[in-house]
């Protein structure tokens, strides 16, 4: 059974092509849940994103939506320079976590399994000037936080306890274990 990456994200499909290249990418065009629980959030964004690629194409689809949470304040994709300015400030010299919702959907079987995944993240505190060298790099633009772990936000974290992958939104251990479940070894 074909394996479906329900995203647009260049991120999440290199992340998918590291432990198998037997994939098509169908992004999503469900809208992620705005309110609620961040957890609760995460994962009803993935499975909507499923079911909506579902309607139009067989196999085992995967989706993910990830978001950063700080003090119970929800830092998704920034919608402007300052607020991406704003999140960084927000984000500078604490610990913060990366919650990713997966959700593997088979629809021959109409088996379902998701989870969500958490990794703490601790930046060091950021100069100002930092922040705006960052901003003009133009990477924080698309990212939930406003930072790519992946890129030249590497110099900013100190440390993190969980599943790097998941910073960069695709945990592929916790990936690994739904697809077994639904019976797809990668």
């Amino acid at each position: 059974m074909r394996l479906i990456l329900a995203s647009a994200s260049p991120r999440r499909r290199e992340l998918l092509s590291r432990i198998t290249s037997e994939f098509i990418v169908v992004p999503s065009l469900g809208a992620e849940p705005t309110s609620g629980d961040p957890r609760e959030r995460v994962l009803k964004g993935a499975c909507a994103k499923a079911h909506e690629v579902s309607i139009h194409h067989q196999g085992v689809i995967i989706a993910a939506d990830t978001l950063v949470v700080v003090d119970e304040a929800v830092l998704g994709k920034p919608e402007s320079r300052d607020d991406a300015r704003r999140m960084l400030e927000t984000l500078s010299g604490r610990e913060h976590s990366v919650l990713t919702g997966l959700c593997v959907l088979s629809t021959q079987s109409g088996e379902e399994r998701s989870a969500v995944e958490e990794t703490l993240v601790r930046l060091r505190t950021l100069e100002s000037t930092e922040i705006e060298a960052y901003l003009e790099s133009g990477e924080p633009d698309d990212k939930a936080g406003s930072y790519a772990i992946q890129g030249r936000a590497a110099l900013f974290v100190e440390r993190i306890c969980g599943d790097y992958f998941n910073v960069m939104g695709l945990p592929l251990y916790r990936l690994g274990l739904l697809l077994r479940e639904v019976g797809v070894r990668v």
